[in-house]
């Protein structure tokens, strides 16, 4: 399990429990988290904001001291909102088809899949119009209703971790760059493993500290925020989800695609609305997926 104690470290990929400084504490206060802090998709949110970020020494899995509660973060998730998400409707459309074209060459529809932390529903809509029975669970209130409002999605507002299902219910389960923001995430990936039918699929996506993006950044990396708890590289992350009894079928690099004028407002904070649209990749390497199926026990 995860530990919140860091007297008493112990490293949820290898078990070692000797870690070093990676990154020091910036611009943390006693304040409590805030919603604005919770949504990583925002504007600013919590950027240049986080606690001593740590390296084990045995395997370089990197996590953040937690500086809030368990039940301080999940009521900021709760209360997000992200108003100009739907500016990059067509750009995160685009991404998920290909998304979904990658899946299809391990599982193929009509199935049922689970999407865990859904947002307002996008990826959801895209696999549903590709013939999958979908279903969501999202903490923002806020995003769960645009999703059963806008999509006509069956989305639950809640915490996964908290939200009961009944084992071996899904063909397919996918989470978006949501594993790093999980207090604990092999029970998670563990519930995970339980919940899928046989021979099911997995399919999750995180960010890459060990990328040629965030190693030229360093500290600078604009992921390195309050409610990414965890840091992975591909090793690590392979790792994490083979400890969990999943068989990598794949993994490799996300590439993203956004506007000009929506990326300069997420990082500036600033209104680019007057610019022209003009959709461009982002090759920073530092998003990376995987689709693994479901092991049986002997």
């Amino acid at each position: 399990m995860s530990q919140m104690n860091y007297n008493k470290w112990k490293c949820i990929v290898c078990g070692g429990d000797r870690k070093k400084l990676l990154y020091r504490e910036k611009r943390i206060t006693k304040s409590k988290i805030t919603p604005k802090e919770a949504v990583c998709t925002g504007e600013i949110g919590s950027r240049g904001r986080h606690g001593k970020i740590w390296k084990c020494d045995t395997c370089g899995f990197v996590c953040q001291d937690f500086t809030f509660s368990e039940n301080e973060l999940n009521n900021a998730y709760k209360g997000g909102t992200d108003e100009i998400y739907f500016e990059q409707y067509k750009e995160r459309e685009h991404l998920f088809e290909k998304c979904l074209d990658r899946i299809h060459q391990h599982i193929k529809p009509p199935g049922k899949m689970l999407d865990i932390g859904c947002n307002a529903g996008i990826f959801l809509n895209t696999a549903r119009r590709m013939g999958w029975k979908t279903e969501g669970i999202e903490p923002s209130s806020w995003a769960a209703r645009v999703a059963r409002e806008r999509f006509e999605l069956k989305v639950r507002t809640g915490i996964f971790e908290k939200t009961r299902y009944k084992p071996g219910t899904y063909d397919v389960i996918t989470s978006w760059d949501v594993l790093e923001h999980f207090v604990d995430p092999v029970m998670v990936l563990d519930k995970i493993h339980k919940l899928l039918k046989k021979d099911g699929v997995l399919v999750l996506s995180t960010i890459d500290i060990n990328s040629w993006f965030s190693l030229v950044l360093g500290s600078h990396w604009p992921w390195l925020i309050r409610v990414h708890l965890w840091y992975f590289t591909p090793d690590t992350f392979r790792r994490l989800v083979e400890n969990s009894g999943f068989e990598i079928s794949w993994m490799g690099p996300q590439i993203r695609w956004f506007s000009l004028p929506y990326l300069l407002t997420r990082f500036t904070g600033k209104n680019f609305s007057w610019m022209p649209t003009i959709s461009l990749p982002a090759p920073t390497g530092d998003i990376i997926y995987l689709v693994a199926r479901k092991k049986q026990s002997d």
